[in-house]
């Protein structure tokens, strides 16, 4: 049996293979469960993510969605089934059957890679097939909310579009908006399916020095759903170099974590909510504000963390790591599309990043789906975020979109801003201090800069902190490599158990070296005018 919903690679999994032979690309799963029916309700089953292409049965038949009978393609986005009319009280039988070529296949899955398993070393690592996320049942009304659109973009308003199945376009929708004190701060009334603006008054904005967020209630004359939502905005304007990011109309230093979220014994998955929480925690631990999400689309939960913590996230779209084709590009364009349609609502997403390095933008050469036409295409899907065109690639030369993203290893080398685009070190650090007994591997770490002791790693950080301090004229956002020891890519401030590397005093020279690069940026002042997303 397998424990879901934990990779099959897993050691929580409890099937993980012995070998890279023995992982296979194609899984059954088989549960036998009794349901409570409700009469005169729906029940809906849903899967958080399956990686990759999965086939749904229930009690022998394929199950629909969105018209496409029983099958999911895309390894990152949620989706589900209204199982109503084939679920009984008992002795329902589920069946999954599950495709995960992982990176013999032409699909985005990011830094997987089968040989891992057997040889792990690089930047690659052991890969996180099937299952990957929470998979459950809920019970709603004949007419239900199945989505909302927020549009949270602004410091004075919210712009809801709340969806219902089964009730039709004119239905009613009641939006309440309501502070952490429990106070009715706000109230509008709408059709399903039209975009309902709702004015807060004295808002408070949503930022890492004041992470605030209202809940949202939404009802209509059957169903009611609470979810949140955060006022902030996140534009370009002018700097006394070139273009620079504005929060709140505000330059704030975004210095952050390239943030890979693997775990030891889950892989794609984290054991508990608490480890979950865990490495967003650790951006403040260090003095840090952000977090670049690299390859990996993670589950909403890790998002509501967060939200609520005040950690920006830069969101990488997962790439096809290597042996990119024309195949890849269908695949990539449709999930880039989940990806920004099921994560749009999180106010800690500012940015989306739609390629990285080399990695697979070299195919994207025939419009509409040339680079040009993939950075066109983020802007249409979500138009209040800023894009960046590729991190620390060649593609980024041809300085379209927002961003002028730099890699350079070890130490941050000088990006410059433009008229149309702020200046990022998108990749740097790799500093590595290899503890014993700490490696994936005995003895077979690697890094960028090895060190001889954590001490002296954190005394190399500062230094590069240092460097970014001087230039946050024209600097704008920085992304150190990395949060955590990943396999045998041992340059994290953590161990890949998610224990310190470092001492209480070594720590604490780090949180203060990156608060004076944010503390430098605030001295800069508050820029004039809100700046455009565009």
């Amino acid at each position: 049996s397998i424990l879901v919903p934990f990779p099959v690679e897993s050691c929580l999994s409890g099937v993980a293979p012995a070998s890279s032979a023995t992982l296979v690309a194609q899984m059954w799963y088989r549960l036998v469960f009794d349901a409570a029916v409700a009469d005169g309700a729906k029940t809906l089953l849903h899967f958080g993510a399956v990686d990759w292409q999965a086939t749904v049965y229930l009690n022998g038949l394929l199950l629909r969605h969105d018209s496409r009978l029983g099958n999911h393609t895309g390894g990152y986005d949620g989706f589900g089934f209204d199982v109503t009319d084939r679920l009984k009280h008992a002795g329902n039988e589920l069946l999954v059957h599950v495709l995960d070529p992982s990176d013999a296949g032409a699909q985005p899955n990011g830094k997987q890679r089968v040989s891992a398993v057997d040889r792990p070393g690089g930047d690659t690592y052991t890969p996180s097939s099937g299952i990957w996320q929470t998979v459950w049942m809920e019970a709603v009304p004949q007419s239900y909310i199945s989505t909302l659109k927020i549009d949270q973009a602004s410091t004075t308003n919210v712009k809801v579009t709340a969806f219902v199945e089964g009730g039709g376009a004119t239905t009613p929708v009641r939006f309440e908006v309501v502070d952490r004190d429990g106070t009715t701060v706000a109230e509008a009334a709408g059709a399903a399916g039209s975009e309902v603006s709702i004015f807060v008054a004295r808002a408070t904005a949503w930022s890492p020095s004041e992470p605030y967020l209202y809940d949202l209630k939404v009802s209509t004359p059957t169903d009611a759903v609470t979810s949140y939502f955060g006022l902030r905005t996140f534009a370009l304007g002018d700097g006394p170099e070139g273009r620079r990011p504005l929060l709140n109309g505000n330059f704030t230093f975004l210095a952050g974590f390239l943030d890979q979220s693997w775990w030891p014994d889950g892989q794609y998955t984290a054991p508990t909510d608490e480890a979950l929480a865990f490495d967003v925690e650790a951006v403040a631990t260090f003095g840090l504000n952000m977090i670049r999400l690299h390859q990996k689309v993670n589950p909403e939960r890790w998002y509501w963390h967060a939200d609520r913590l005040g950690v920006v996230v830069f969101q990488d779209m997962v790439q096809k790591y290597g042996r990119a084709s024309k195949a890849t590009v269908p695949l990539f364009v449709s999930d880039a599309a989940a990806m920004v349609h099921g994560r749009r609502n999180h106010p800690s997403i500012l940015q989306w990043t739609a390629f990285n390095e080399g990695d697979c933008w070299e195919v994207f050469d025939t419009p509409p789906h040339d680079v040009a036409g993939v950075v066109a295409l983020f802007k249409r899907l979500d138009p209040t975020r800023l894009v960046d065109t590729d991190s620390g690639g060649r593609a980024n030369d041809r300085h379209i979109a927002d961003v002028n993203d730099i890699h350079s290893y070890p130490f941050p080398h000088d990006a410059r801003p433009s008229g149309t685009q702020y200046a990022m070190v998108g990749e740097f650090g790799g500093i590595g201090a290899f503890v014993r007994g700490k490696e994936w591997k005995p003895q077979a770490c690697h890094t960028y800069l090895k060190v001889g002791t954590p001490q002296q790693g954190a005394a190399a950080y500062v230094e590069m902190a240092a460097t970014l301090r001087s230039r946050v004229d024209h600097v704008s956002a920085s992304v150190y490599t990395q949060t955590t020891d990943v396999e045998l890519e041992c340059d994290g401030f953590l161990n890949y158990d998610r224990t310190s590397k470092f001492s209480d005093e070594d720590t604490a020279a780090i949180r203060k070296a990156n608060q004076a690069i944010i503390a430098a940026s605030r001295a800069r002042g508050v820029e004039a005018g809100a700046g455009t997303a565009a």
